[in-house]
């Protein structure tokens, strides 16, 4: 019996989970049609599986074809573009899977925001198709307005605007981007929305087939200044007053109610504003970045491994420990917070020398210092937990620092 992933994200969920899969005993196969993308991958699935099926990951049929011959127990996807891929497979195999229509829901930005709208911490938005800007009066806009694709992920071509021009200059940029690093070609719209100001975090929820929602943490995330929100680090558990976390959970899960959402997982990113959340968007997914290494250190809860008990027909008993640190946090590097003479050892050693260091890494090659628009343009990464909140910060100022000594 297999487990079916089809493509793997590009921080390492995917390869947990083939590891704990074949843990457990499973056999592996990967389905693929960009086996170059992982090259450079810390954790390169194309290692890892037992098998290596290459096939348009974008067309069902196309997948079911190719795995016609595999006597197959789940289908499984991370990442954000192929998570309905994923869902459709399975349904037409009859195994388990998430319901398409709030996937849909939730992995279309423009569909979430209706859903959403009538819940407390909705944003105004609206949605613009590329080409028809003429029509929308953008000196009524509510500036400063979030400008962002309806269905793009990793902080691709968001930006924040204060003037009508520069609304009218992203929209322009866009036009350009027409297949992304992933070979998955964008809707030709995108959301004008409303921006909240605050400190952003997101909440990580798994999908219990008896009981629901459950909450395993809020995350602090930290994001580089505007206008593009690059994400580069978080930390859990999220230093938030009870009562106050307690308030932000429930409203996540009005929304994902709201939106239809019934996943194996959901990654919820919000803001908080005068105690109030704002939403963000809804992540039909885990959270990448490394949060749910994170999310077990500090709480036991494996959320990679109830994603996959909840795609198997039999379940499993869930995979829950004690938690082995109080905080934990993940920090990633961008190309312009390193000094131009250090080499990529350099860097690491700066990741190592921190008391809290767990493990990380620096992405082979040259560094190209510009300034970062995604989360692409990543170069390396580090992992931290500690006792206490205090120490694992204070090694979070620390590596700025050395970085750029």
């Amino acid at each position: 019996m297999s487990i079916v992933f089809i493509e793997a994200n590009s921080t390492g969920t995917t390869s947990d989970a083939i590891r704990l899969a074949r843990r457990r005993g499973h056999q592996t196969v990967l389905v693929t049609m960009q086996p170059e993308f992982y090259a450079t991958l810390p954790d390169n699935p194309l290692d890892l599986c037992d098998r290596v099926i290459h096939s348009d990951t974008y067309n069902v049929a196309e997948i079911l074809r190719a795995i016609r011959g595999i006597d197959v127990e789940a289908v499984i996807a991370f990442d954000d573009y192929h998570l309905s891929v994923a869902a459709l497979c399975a349904m037409a195999l009859g195994l388990p899977h998430a319901d398409v229509r709030g996937l849909v829901a939730a992995r279309y930005k423009d569909v979430a925001r209706e859903r959403t709208a009538p819940v407390a911490g909705a944003v105004r938005a609206q949605v613009v198709a590329e080409g028809r800007l003429g029509e929308v009066d953008l000196d009524a806009l509510p500036y400063p307005v979030i400008v962002k694709p309806v269905d793009e992920s990793s902080s691709v071509a968001v930006r924040l605007c204060h003037r009508p021009e520069q609304v009218a200059s992203a929209f322009d940029d866009y036009r350009h981007h027409v297949v992304n690093a992933r070979d998955y070609r964008p809707v030709r719209a995108l959301l004008i929305e409303e921006f909240v100001d605050g400190e952003e975090y997101s909440c990580e929820l798994y999908f219990d087939r008896a009981a629901g929602w459950r909450v395993a943490a809020l995350t602090r995330k930290f994001v580089t200044p505007p206008p593009h929100f690059v994400e580069v680090g978080h930390l859990v558990p999220a230093p938030v007053p009870a009562a106050l976390r307690e308030r932000v959970t429930a409203r996540v899960v009005q929304w994902l109610d709201a939106v239809g959402l019934r996943a194996g997982a959901a990654h919820v990113e919000l803001r908080i504003r005068d105690d109030e959340a704002y939403l963000i968007e809804i992540n039909p997914r885990l959270p990448g970045g490394h949060i749910t290494q994170l999310v077990e250190w500090c709480t036991g809860i494996d959320l990679v491994g109830r994603y996959l008990d909840f795609h198997l027909a039999g379940g499993g008993a869930p995979d829950e420990r004690e938690p082995a640190f109080a905080v934990a946090a993940s920090r990633f590097v961008l190309p312009e917070e390193v000094a131009a003479e250090k080499t990529n050892n350099d860097v690491y050693k700066c990741f190592t020398e921190l008391s809290t260091f767990q493990r990380g890494r620096v992405q082979p090659g040259d560094r190209t210092v510009h300034r970062s628009h995604s989360n692409y343009d990543r170069v390396g990464y580090v992992l931290l937990a500690g006792s206490d909140e205090e120490t694992v910060e204070a090694d979070l100022g620390l590596l700025v620092q050395r970085l750029k000594s």
